[in-house]
């Protein structure tokens, strides 16, 4: 019963999407942009990936009130996409063409690119509406793709909420006042965070370019305000990897959390065999169950998890003993109450160097400090 709701709800509303679409094609559409994601490929495969909607204005500044923000987030959330498009893909002198789904989405595998048209550790192609009619706020956009270099010593996954971006996951109203009343300006980023990840992208070698991946359960439409966080608080570039909570014929709006991160965290895998990953999260939204299933699956693939442990005291039991299985498949793991520990962890176990981890504890005592002063 509940599968036939869902489907016929599914069907009216994809119905709704096309007449919406056939009006504003004849009345009409406002200014268009094309957002590429920020995706991952390798010398012989790339992933495009991006989705074409009508330009919102809502990058946000230093300075604006909570109410812009809140504003700006419901225009995120309230975006108008355009389906049924064709996006030309360019790289370099090669063309492809690739269609909207009907949420605005557009998803492209290049196989076989030109050798010298795919740069490491990134490769940028040019992206832009083939539809002449439609008004663009901008010529063409570029989106970028991390080809990992070949010294890369290992890839580094991690989560966003409350691993690196406090925004108090774990409690409903002081997530959503975060989420709603900030930009990427004014959300906190973790002392330290930023120092150990790029000393974790400089690995062992001091040199090492490893490739950074974002995954976290978002919805797309706040791409470009996590992208923008990333970028400000000087966070290792990568692709950031969200969810699609739109309404599906086999789902109402959204899957697993766990399910989610493990398939995202796999392709990874399967993309890089050579690579071998960290997985960084927190004890909130259930990364140490997603981070143990993959761990069962691909024991010898993890190099360390670390968790950081928002509550200590009052961890639950069962996250507790999932945390110790990860022994019996001899995966390093540690609950970090902060920058400064993951080093000195990630130290021990030779993924950064001594210079790095010593300059992530520096950093954090600095914020210490200034916490105790204020």
């Amino acid at each position: 019963m509940q599968s036939t709701a869902r489907r016929w709800v599914h069907r009216l509303e994809r119905r709704l999407d096309r007449l919406r679409h056939r009006y504003k094609r004849w009345y009409g559409y406002s200014p268009v942009i094309v957002q590429p994601y920020m995706t991952y490929g390798t010398t012989s495969e790339l992933w495009v990936a991006g989705r074409l909607l009508e330009a919102k204005g809502v990058e946000g500044g230093l300075d604006d009130s909570r109410w812009k923000n809140l504003v700006h987030m419901l225009r995120r959330y309230r975006s108008d996409e355009i389906p049924f498009t064709d996006i030309t893909l360019k790289l370099g002198e090669e063309v492809r063409t690739v269609t909207t789904d009907a949420d605005g989405y557009f998803h492209y595998q290049w196989k076989t690119p030109t050798a010298e048209n795919v740069q490491q550790p990134w490769t940028e192609l040019t992206l832009e509406a083939a539809d002449s009619a439609l008004p663009k706020a901008e010529e063409h956009s570029v989106a970028e793709i991390s080809v990992p270099a070949d010294g890369a010593e290992f890839a580094v996954i991690s989560d966003v909420d409350d691993t690196i971006m406090r925004t108090g996951a774990n409690n409903f109203f002081r997530h959503t006042k975060t989420v709603l009343l900030n930009n990427a300006h004014s959300r906190e980023l973790f002392p330290g965070t930023s120092e150990f990840y790029n000393a974790l992208q400089q690995g062992a070698s001091g040199s090492a370019g490893n490739p950074f991946f974002y995954v976290s359960s978002s919805p797309w439409n706040i791409y470009d305000l996590i992208a923008a966080f990333i970028a400000i608080h000087d966070l290792p570039k990568g692709p950031v990897l969200l969810k699609d909570f739109g309404l599906r014929e086999d789902r109402w709006f959204k899957s697993g959390h766990e399910s989610y991160k493990k398939d995202r965290i796999e392709a990874i895998l399967k993309t890089y065999p050579q690579l071998n990953v960290v997985l960084i999260g927190d004890s909130g939204q259930h990364d140490v169950y997603a981070y143990l299933e993959v761990v069962k699956a691909h024991p010898q693939r993890v190099s360390a998890v670390y968790i950081r442990d928002l509550k200590p005291a009052s961890r639950s039991k069962k996250i507790t003993a999932a945390a110790e299985k990860f022994a019996d498949y001899d995966v390093p793991f540690k609950f970090i109450k902060d920058a400064a520990e993951a080093a000195s962890h990630a130290l021990t176990q030779n993924l950064v160097t001594e210079d790095a981890a010593r300059e992530v504890k520096q950093d954090v005592a600095i914020a210490r400090t200034k916490d105790d002063k204020e």
